[in-house]
Parts: structure tokens; C-alpha cells; sequence
């Protein structure tokens, strides 16, 4: 994922430019997993890995 693109990735319908697989998908799952984590009061983000690819990575507080 593009540096410039990091923020963006959760949005609903955000698919990265950069994606390399064929098996499509609707832009949701990341969106959805936001959500999620947000109702349990916990925050997400992604890191881009140095050797390519990200990293996704939540905190959920107990």
C-alpha cells in the first residue's frame, strides 16, 4: 500500500492501487473491521512493511 494511500484504506469502496490479487472484492472488509474495533473503543491502522505488503495492526482495551 502507497504511503499515500494509508489513511485512506479503511475508507468504504477504498481498494489500493497497488493490489496484486484477482480475487476481487468490494472495498468493504477493512471498512467494516473499523467499525467493529470502533464499537469496542479501540483504534486500527496499517504500516507498510519494508520488504512490500502492510501490516494491520488494532489495540481493543479490556
Amino acid at each position: 500500500i502507497p504511503e499515500d494511500e494509508l489513511d485512506n484504506v479503511f475508507d468504504k469502496f477504498i481498494q489500493s492501487s497497488k493490489t496484486k490479487s484477482n480475487a476481487g472484492g468490494t472495498g468493504l472488509g477493512l471498512s467494516v473491521s473499523k467499525e467493529i474495533i470502533r464499537l469496542h473503543h479501540g483504534e486500527i491502522w496499517a504500516e507498510q512493511r519494508a520488504n512490500g505488503g502492510a501490516i494491520f495492526k488494532f489495540i481493543i482495551p479490556t
